[in-house]
């Protein structure tokens, strides 16, 4: 039996400033790229699912991530925006019978975090 996925591809710019071990950064951009790797039972329009994913980008995109309501209790950390990114997007994908089975989320082209679905 075949493992069928898709997988889409996105972009995200937006600024940040991380603490770690006690240490500031200082505030610097990133374009993220953001690989979905998506199931789903019946084929579906890749236009469905592109713009559910768009709805949680789109509140990021351009943004100063440590000034955004959904990082005030947390330092927005490749991590940190991973994790957040990946449950948004379960449960908008979720909506339309989709499910995201693997979030990739690359800062550069040799730093990338990734959550898989158990």
């Amino acid at each position: 039996m075949e493992n069928e996925t898709y997988r889409l591809t996105f972009f995200l710019n937006a600024t940040h400033m991380v603490v770690i071990d006690g240490k500031s950064s200082s505030i610097h951009p990133h374009t993220f790229e953001i690989n979905c790797f998506i199931k789903s039972k019946k084929i579906i329009a890749f236009e469905i699912m592109e713009d559910n994913i768009n709805q949680i980008l789109n509140q990021l995109n351009n943004q100063y991530l440590n000034g955004l309501e959904a990082f005030q209790n947390i330092i927005p950390t490749l991590e940190n925006l991973t994790r957040l990114l990946y449950r948004a997007m379960s449960a908008n994908l979720k909506s339309v019978s989709c499910r995201l089975v693997k979030l990739e989320v690359s800062e550069s082209p040799v730093r990338t975090f990734m959550i898989e679905a158990k």
